[in-house]
């Protein structure tokens, strides 16, 4: 009789190798993101709470699934967690019953969580945080100066960024390696060691003191933003450079007219960045601001802990408010963002 054959197998390094190169790979994203989403997600969670901002209880699952609790808007709150609704509109609205719409949509979500394996992992979720918000810090005209500060800083850094990349790359003069080198070698030090220099530039010269210039001019270009649409521009041929001069274009035509809807990816690469810095700068408006009016809105959050005494819930529900924009910021412009780094990478 014939010998059975040997079933070969391979070793498990080589296995692991080409799980790794298949969906290996995708499951140790999935796993990275997760865990870089999750303080977003504690936070978004903290922020619907009702009474308790413990998540996670002893001899009891986890409470990370929120339903529809007292959901609304206006005062009431506490009458329609009573009775299960409050509906009095601001031509109703007396000194005894102000206006507020609230409804207590909890126990009709409870009973379908009744006897379900999700029953324990469940809580009632409610508004009346970002209410308090609203109420009693002015998150309305904090979110519009942040918004003001950061779209014109922006604007500025697309505007002087390119035009200062553009002889970096595609000009030849003397001394083009030095200047570019200068510009990156000031990418060592860290912003924190400038505030000194702008500090006294912006109050002593320019008396900026307590006004958005102060926020905006001092950032309105960057040594990354040359750096990143530098390369970029390298990657553009130079012969549609030389077919725009030999019809007549000017430099500053060649600029507008060729070279920036050719680097669009990259530009909306450069506003995603500068957006999400300007929206996050906390130290410079706190050196530059004292009138509460002007205040951006990380610099009045900071405030918001001192209104409620370490109320972790509403504070939540400030952060959720200033991390929206740069998310809605960010999806809006994402392809444009990938396309500009690997142009970047390439250039």
């Amino acid at each position: 009789m014939a010998a059975p054959a040997l079933i070969s197998r391979k070793p498990l390094s080589a296995r692991f190798k080409r799980w790794l190169e298949g969906s290996g790979w995708y499951a140790l994203l999935i796993l990275f993101a997760l865990a870089t989403a999750l303080p977003l997600i504690w936070t978004g969670l903290m922020s619907v709470r009702e009474n308790s901002s413990n998540l996670f209880h002893k001899n009891a699952p986890p409470e990370l699934l929120p339903y529809p609790g007292v959901i609304g808007w206006g005062e009431g709150y506490r009458d329609a967690q009573q009775s299960g609704s409050y509906d009095v509109s601001e031509d109703e609205a007396t000194g005894s019953l102000p206006a507020g719409q609230w409804t207590d949509y909890g126990p009709t979500w409870e009973e379908r969580f009744q006897g379900t394996i999700l029953e324990g992992y469940t809580f009632p979720a409610t508004t009346q945080n970002y209410y308090k918000v609203s109420t009693d810090v002015p998150i309305a005209r904090y979110f519009a100066n942040s918004l003001i500060v950061a779209i014109s800083v922006v604007i500025l850094n697309v505007i002087t960024c390119s035009l200062a990349a553009y002889p970096l790359a595609k000009l030849h003069f003397k001394g083009r390696r030095v200047v570019f080198s200068v510009i990156l070698g000031t990418l060592v030090f860290p912003p924190q060691l400038l505030f000194i220099p702008l500090y006294v530039m912006a109050v002593k010269v320019f008396h900026f003191d307590d006004t958005f210039w102060s926020l905006i001019l001092p950032f309105s270009t960057s040594a990354f933003g040359i750096f990143l649409l530098r390369q970029i521009y390298q990657g553009i041929p130079d012969e549609l450079l030389e077919a725009a001069r030999l019809d007549g274009a000017t430099e500053f035509g060649i600029w507008w007219r060729v070279l920036l809807p050719l680097i669009k990816p990259g530009v909306a690469t450069l506003a995603i960045i500068t957006f999400v810095d300007s929206w996050n700068a906390f130290l410079w408006p706190l050196l530059m601001m004292s009138d509460r009016n002007k205040f951006t809105l990380p610099l009045g959050l900071s405030y918001l802990r001192g209104f409620f005494s370490g109320d972790i819930r509403t504070v939540a529900a400030g952060i959720v408010i200033a991390t929206v924009p740069m998310i809605i910021f960010f999806l809006v412009f994402q392809k444009q963002f990938v396309r500009g780094l690997s142009g970047a990478v390439k250039g």
